[in-house]
């Protein structure tokens, strides 16, 4: 098949404001930033994530790029704007995605 599939799970997000009891907590799995950090993680399942970086600028907007295992380069390349799109439709958050620069370990893999 030419066409690529992802899979993401249905996650429930509770809000802060939702009626429940007053002993009861929201648990952290169902609050919104991690939701939308497991959505992330689904959305690029066979590469790993090594890091994460947000850039604030003056106005006020949110830069935000994701950083995969070099390791996953031949795999995901191909993949990557695909990968930016699915997130944005989700969570209305634009995302840069790149590959970080590897260590001497994975230098010397990748040459191999």
């Amino acid at each position: 098949f030419s066409w690529s599939v992802v899979v993401v799970a249905n996650r429930t997000i509770v809000s802060k404001r939702a009626k429940h009891h007053a002993s009861q907590m929201r648990p952290r799995s169902r609050n919104l930033t991690q939701v939308h950090a497991t959505t992330l993680e689904d959305i690029v399942y066979p590469a790993t994530i090594t890091g994460k970086n947000t850039r604030c600028t003056l106005d006020g907007k949110k830069q935000i790029k994701i950083y995969l295992d070099p390791l996953d380069r031949e795999k995901m390349e191909r993949k990557i704007d695909a990968m930016s799109c699915i997130y944005c439709k989700l969570t209305t958050h634009t995302i840069g995605i790149d590959f970080s620069k590897p260590n001497t370990f994975q230098k010397k893999v990748l040459e191999n």
